[in-house]
């Protein structure tokens, strides 16, 4: 036994050791991207390369220079951890799955939202040159037609300004990367305007390389950026992870990243919130993300123009059904009534058309608005009744014994009332749809959420804890299937947030006070700013979930408005988020409706 017990120590403690040799062994392999020389402060990425290899160690870090065109495929086929681009070059890889970890800062450049421009520059002695209308027509020298500092940001600055890009220019001419043989072209005079980065110029003067009494900038503006520039600013230089790039290993480096203290040279690291900007410039230009507006075909010209399509076709349907009304109007009238009570039954007849067509345009939009709320609560009770059929599959293949009696008796008690719930909720969309929801009406809160909380532990038997704390035949005053969709949400939301959390657990409590009821759901979660909360449930119609309508919380706001109350929502101290809800209690005295399942 002694020597059993010795091999084991020794192979646990090789084991160890090879453990903490891989480990040591790990290398992130960063790319950055090649930008012209003279490097800027904000370019110039050897003062972080040398702060990252002393802060992750025992953990390797490397860094290699690509082309545009190389990196790009680096981050297509996996093969590099993180890199570091301009934002205009970030926001393409966008599909590849990357994610953007910090905004480069300096003291030329502290907005990190504003930290990237161009400037229009030509010869000083030209003096039929000096606002950007006057480029109009000449010839314009730049680096490569994909560069983002020196070619795009300058064509979408034109196409803001209403000109068209493709033709502002009577010619241009590209040089590839070199910053300094476009100045020659420029001081040679074989091209009349060039486009360059900001800063560009003021690095050349700091190098003692005196170019500012030859050239000059084009329509100088003030802003953020402390250089001359022509151009609207966008984010600045961007790192970034790809795919590829484990959770820990990503917040290590951000943490890192976003802790470091200015270097001798100005450049530390924050965050930019606002990519909208490069959008727009793609957009503009149709390039990146949109290249594909620069292709036409049929399913493009109905996706773009379908409301001017279905105007048309309502319009034609529209007239032509006028029309035949009209006439039938007048046919009628003509036969019945004298000339005077003829004129006066048209204008009367003319208004209630107008009438009829606003009223039934108002039902098209409220259909569709219905037709969503259908679609979102409706799989509510379709998912209960499919756990239950779910866990009978389950019995009968594993033992058909096993179905006992009382198992189908639970089991069809729950059928009925899922699919009760399912034609209360099509009821209520009836009513809405004719304005007839009803709430003052005596709801048992408490059995609602003893059935919702009964079918969310069949649905997350195992992965999420439950605490529950109300007492039974606690009444308010509502609509029941509303208050049913509305827990619903509330208790579905806080289960799926937990799931982020290491211990998923959700909390859900009925509190009486004087003349109210507190409804309170807390969850385990990711940890969320204030901003981040407020922010929730802002983006109507757009789900993080995959299978999400994203109209819940616009389902959970829509009840609460109607109800004459509404919810706090705040960020939970260690993660998660806690919910609160207060309805009025119901008073017998105040109300008529008594019936809690209507």
């Amino acid at each position: 036994m002694g020597l059993i017990r010795f091999t084991f120590i020794l192979f646990l403690t090789f084991f160890s050791c090879f453990l903490f040799a891989e480990e040591d062994q790990k290398i992130i392999k960063i790319g950055l991207i090649h930008f012209s020389p003279p490097l800027s402060k904000d370019m110039d990425f050897s003062p972080t390369l040398r702060y990252l290899q002393k802060e992750l160690k025992p953990w390797k870090v490397e860094a290699k220079v690509y082309s545009s065109a190389n990196l790009e495929k680096a981050i297509k086929d996996g093969t590099i951890d993180f890199f570091y681009a301009s934002s205009g070059f970030f926001y393409r890889m966008l599909p590849f799955g990357v994610r953007d970890i910090a905004t480069v800062v300096t003291a030329e450049k502290p907005v990190p939202n504003f930290g990237t421009a161009g400037a229009f520059i030509t010869h000083r002695d030209r003096s039929d040159i000096n606002s950007i209308e006057d480029m109009k027509g000449k010839t314009l020298v730049a680096n490569y037609e994909s560069a983002f500092h020196g070619y795009r940001i300058g064509m979408a600055d034109l196409a803001l300004r209403g000109y068209d890009p493709n033709t502002f220019f009577k010619n241009k001419i590209f040089v590839g990367e070199s910053a300094d043989k476009l100045l020659t072209v420029i001081l040679d005079k074989k091209a009349d305007v060039g486009f360059i980065r900001a800063c560009w110029l003021e690095e050349h003067e700091l190098q003692n390389i005196a170019v500012m009494d030859k050239i000059k900038v084009i329509g100088p503006r003030a802003g953020p950026v402390r250089c001359l520039h022509s151009t609207r600013a966008y984010p600045n230089n961007t790192f970034a992870s790809t795919r590829i790039v484990n959770h820990d290993v990503a917040k290590k480096v951000s943490a890192a990243l976003l802790s470091m203290k200015p270097s001798t040279n100005g450049q530390y690291w924050s965050l930019a919130t606002d990519f909208k900007p490069v959008d727009d410039l793609y957009r503009v230009l149709k390039a990146g993300p949109y290249e594909y507006m620069n292709q036409w075909s049929l399913r493009r010209f109905v996706e773009t123009y379908w409301p001017l399509l279905a105007v048309l076709v309502l319009a034609v349907f529209g007239l032509t059904a006028h029309s035949w009304r009209a006439q039938q109007l007048v046919d009628k009238a003509k036969a019945e009534l004298l000339d005077a009570e003829e004129k006066r039954n048209k204008l009367q007849k003319q208004a209630q058309e107008l009438t009829e067509r606003m009223e039934a345009q108002h039902k098209l939009n409220l259909v569709s608005q219905l037709s969503s709320v259908f679609a979102h609560e409706m799989n509510q009770p379709l998912a209960a009744c499919q756990y239950l059929i779910d866990g009978l599959k389950v019995l009968s293949k594993r033992n058909p014994k096993e179905l006992k009696p009382e198992i189908l008796s639970f089991s069809l008690e729950n059928f009925e009332k899922e699919l009760n719930r399912a034609s209360s909720i099509v009821n209520k969309v009836r009513q809405y749809a004719r304005k007839q929801a009803c709430r003052n009406q005596q709801v048992d809160i408490s059995d609602c959420l003893a059935e919702i909380i009964q079918t969310m532990r069949v649905k997350y038997s195992g992965k999420v804890q439950l605490n529950v704390d109300f007492a039974k035949e606690v009444f308010i005053e509502g609509d029941r299937v509303e208050i049913e969709i509305l827990i619903w949400n509330l208790v579905k939301n806080a289960i799926e947030g937990s799931l982020e959390s290491s211990n998923p657990t959700v909390w859900i409590s009925l509190k009486s006070l004087k003349d109210q009821i507190n409804l309170q759901v807390s969850n385990t979660g990711r940890v969320f700013t204030s901003s981040e909360v407020e922010n929730i449930g802002k983006n109507y119609l757009k789900s993080s979930k995959a299978e999400g309508l994203g109209i819940g919380l616009q389902v959970i706001k829509s009840i609460l408005e109607a109800m004459g109350t509404s919810m706090k929502m705040n960020a939970r101290e260690g993660g998660g988020l806690i919910q609160s809800v207060l309805f009025t209690k119901w008073r017998e005295s105040d109300n008529d409706t008594t019936d809690p399942r209507n």
